[in-house]
């Protein structure tokens, strides 16, 4: 890929264009950012933002973009930890307008009054059971082997009140974006595990395949 510092060519923007065409734009820009963030290419999304903005969608279409993108990497610190969450979101938000800053949701949707210990963890129970289907139990005992604390922070904390949150971001979007993440760490092992998961919570093949390449060539 050619690029300067602060632009993509277009050549790159059409390909990005064409591997996502299954996705509407905000979201296949969406997950373009994840892979972006995922792959440590920060300026990459605030080249992402300029290209939006310049005609590429209309104003409702790029606050739908923003507001799923910050969806998208909160979630993702599940999967690829805060330091790069925290890169791609002062990329995303220090490049946006006013104008779209100003669209956004300004409520947090994870407060203490949303909190309750037992429903938290019976939404992420119910969310992980549905991602690993028949592997869910197997799954957990072997991480509750390993270290007890393990299977309780995944399943409470990162499947429960982050990754079930599901307002902005419903469960299938979620695996599609997860699957965007996972694509840059080349960790073969879990991208399988939610590429299945994907598709148990309704994404189709063609879809699957899409975030996938759509990912592969954000992370190039």
């Amino acid at each position: 890929m050619t690029e300067s510092a602060d632009n993509v060519s277009a050549e790159y923007l059409r390909r990005l264009d064409s591997a996502g065409s299954v996705f509407d734009p905000a979201l296949r820009y969406t997950l373009a950012a994840t892979a972006m963030a995922s792959a440590n290419k920060p300026h990459l999304i605030a080249s992402l933002v300029r290209h939006c903005e310049n005609g590429t969608l209309s104003s409702k279409q790029i606050v739908s973009f923003v507001t799923m993108t910050r969806e998208s990497l909160v979630k993702m610190i599940s999967t690829i930890g805060a330091p790069r969450v925290i890169n791609g979101m002062a990329s995303l938000m220090d490049t946006v307008g006013d104008d779209v800053r100003a669209a956004l949701p300004q409520t947090a949707l994870r407060t203490r009054d949303q909190y309750n210990y037992d429903s938290v963890r019976a939404r992420g129970l119910e969310l992980w059971n549905g991602v690993y289907s028949r592997q869910a139990g197997k799954l957990e005992n072997k991480l509750r082997d390993w270290y007890p604390d393990l299977i309780e922070v995944i399943q409470t904390d990162l499947y429960g009140r982050l990754l079930s949150e599901c307002r902005v971001l419903d469960a299938k979007t979620t695996e599609l974006c997860t699957i965007a993440a996972l694509v840059p760490i080349d960790v073969p092992a879990q991208l399988k595990s939610h590429v299945l998961g994907a598709g148990r919570m309704g994404a189709s093949v063609g879809e699957i395949e899409s975030a996938n390449t759509l990912a592969m060539l954000a992370a190039e």
